[in-house]
């Protein structure tokens, strides 16, 4: 049996190996790999990797995706506020529309409208770290990937929010009225975005004493997620919610970039390596292989809202009916937070319907195995992906030339 250290180096090698493999012999994103590697020392395969271990990193899980979603809102790029009030009610419409089908969806499967509501708010997230890492990948690039980040932003927003919302609803066990219950929802919302802007004014502020050193920089920025996530811990509020806001506020306020942000993909690719081997160990294949029915039909329904909504808004959004495609494909990825934040709220209400929680776990690993590709496919249609751009040949004119080099002296 493994130790805790010989196994947290089976993570990195193993994870480092299959993300290579996957690229590399596959044409598949790095992360494909990583949950592959996970399944297979997991739960699903080989069990070197045990719920008891995942459990005892948790405190690392929820700072690798602290770090995660600091980068996020951090990538959302500045806009005009014209532009800026259109990508917000287009986001918002992203997320409330395939949202409100999925309810319908679970109502019509016959769960109960609380739970069938969390669900709802679960799926709609879309994966900041498959976002983030298969950008980096392939080198995306430009304004259309941008504008992914900025829904993938509003998106987690609008998820973390409505779970914090439902979360109070879910305690069946305590007596508190319904006012009560709203009051420490909207509460607890309210302390995560005066900690994420707090963590922001303390990066902001110190930046202009370190200066452009991109060590104590990074220093202090990786100091206060720790600090925000600790204290997001303390307070009983979402760790995720605090740690986007704080990158959205950075990145609106700094506007000189003076920061140098964390890039999770190389500055800390351990937090993203790790991340998603846990993910892919905590999950079991045999959920999907119990409900890929409904795992499939969830997933063409939150496509299908996103579409929706997308075609609808392009001409706000700048886009064709191609990359309105290309934009829902995009955020097609399901956020592992959503892994988090369902064995969280198992704890508290334990009478959750066993096959809700199976059929959203399969619809997650779906998304994971599957999800990357997405992202890839999206930014390869934008013509964004950099790394994955096929090198020009060299001009005919330029070839005569080597093949005639020096016969006319």
């Amino acid at each position: 049996m493994l130790n805790s250290i010989q196994l947290f180096g089976l993570v990195l090698l193993g994870g480092l190996a299959a993300g290579e493999a996957a690229r590399r012999l596959l044409a598949l994103p790095r992360t494909t790999g990583y949950v592959l590697f996970g399944l297979l020392v997991g739960q699903s395969g080989l069990n070197w990797i045990t719920p008891q271990h995942i459990e005892s990193a948790q405190l690392f899980i929820d700072l690798a995706l602290g770090l995660i979603l600091f980068e996020l809102g951090y990538l959302v790029p500045g806009v005009t506020p014209q532009a800026g009030k259109h990508r917000l009610l287009a986001g918002l419409g992203l997320s409330l529309a395939p949202g409100l089908l999925l309810f319908t969806l679970f109502g019509y499967w016959g769960f109960a409208g609380g739970p069938a509501l969390f669900a709802a708010a679960l799926c709609v997230a879309t994966s900041a770290a498959i976002t983030i890492a298969t950008c980096s990948d392939v080198g995306a690039k430009g304004e259309r990937t941008g504008l992914l980040y900025t829904m993938v932003a509003i998106n987690g927003c609008v998820a973390f929010s409505a779970v914090m919302l439902l979360t109070p609803f879910l305690q069946d066990g305590e007596t508190i009225g319904i006012l009560a219950r709203i009051g420490y929802a909207l509460g607890g919302i309210l302390s995560a975005l005066l900690l994420g802007t707090l963590c922001a004014a303390v990066v902001l502020l110190g930046v202009r004493k370190l200066e452009r050193q991109p060590e104590h920089q990074h220093l202090l920025i990786l100091g206060c997620i720790v600090l925000g996530v600790g204290t997001a811990i303390f307070l009983d509020v979402s760790v995720f919610l605090p740690m986007l806001i704080f990158g959205v506020v950075v990145r609106a306020v700094d506007r000189e970039q003076k920061v140098i942000a964390i890039r999770i993909a190389s500055d800390a690719r351990v937090f993203l390596v790790i991340t998603f081997v846990l993910a892919g160990a905590a999950l079991d294949i045999a959920h999907l292989l119990n409900y890929w029915p409904e795992a499939l039909v969830i997933s063409l329904t939150r496509l299908a809202g996103q579409l929706l909504v997308a075609m609808l808004t392009r001409r706000q959004l700048g886009l064709s009916s191609r990359e309105s495609l290309l934009l829902s494909i995009g955020l097609q990825p399901m956020s592992s937070v959503a892994l988090v934040l369902l064995a969280n709220t198992q704890m508290l209400y334990s009478n959750l319907d066993p096959k809700l929680v199976g059929v959203v776990l399969a619809t997650i690993l779906l998304m994971q195995l599957c999800g990357p590709l997405a992202t890839q496919t999206a930014i390869k249609g934008f013509g964004e992906a950099s790394r994955l751009t096929a090198r020009r040949p060299a001009p005919q004119a330029s070839g005569a030339m080597e093949q005639t080099g020096g016969s006319s002296s």
